[in-house]
């Protein structure tokens, strides 16, 4: 039979196995928090810096057309999908383009206001909330493809030498 100094200690023991057990968890915990914390931060500012480009595009040409294909251009030049123009991309690639459309061609509404039509109403754009269509698209793309489309934004760079001389 234990002495009670040998099951005070084996309690004691238990204590400090389940406060580390508990330690442990927490740390996973945070860890699991701070890296979810981090991708939507990274992800707010690759949409700041996709959205942002495409409005300024958008507010620039005051062709709808011609501004709707500079901005899809220029997104997927940023992702580095393309060097010249939307014809460098497959046919794979016809459901992300037919997503971001009414995106950017309601950016250019948005920048360019249609003047009303001839029974006095104005027109509208083709998405009311472009932030929001284009969170639709993420989640469209995500469910699709099994991966965060603003993911694409992110490039793998190989660790430079530092030479001396």
């Amino acid at each position: 039979m234990p002495s009670a100094a040998d099951t005070l200690i084996a309690r004691l023991q238990a204590d400090c196995t389940a406060a580390e057990a508990a330690e442990r968890a927490t740390r996973a915990d945070v860890e699991a928090q701070l890296k979810e914390a981090e991708q939507a931060r990274a992800f707010a500012w690759r949409r700041l810096s996709a959205l942002g480009d495409m409005a300024r595009i958008a507010a620039l040409e005051p062709d709808r057309d011609l501004a709707v294909e500079r901005q899809l251009v220029a997104l997927f030049r940023d992702i580095g999908w393309i060097d010249g123009g939307l014809d460098e991309l497959g046919e794979g690639a016809r459901p992300l383009i037919d997503w971001l459309r009414p995106i950017a061609e309601a950016l250019h509404a948005g920048a360019h206001p249609a003047a009303d039509d001839a029974g006095g109403e104005p027109k509208e754009a083709p998405v009311a909330d472009p932030i929001a269509a284009f969170r639709a698209f993420e989640a469209w793309y995500e469910a699709d493809r099994g991966q965060p489309f603003l993911q694409v934004f992110e490039r793998y760079m190989p660790p430079t030498p530092v030479v001396e001389f």
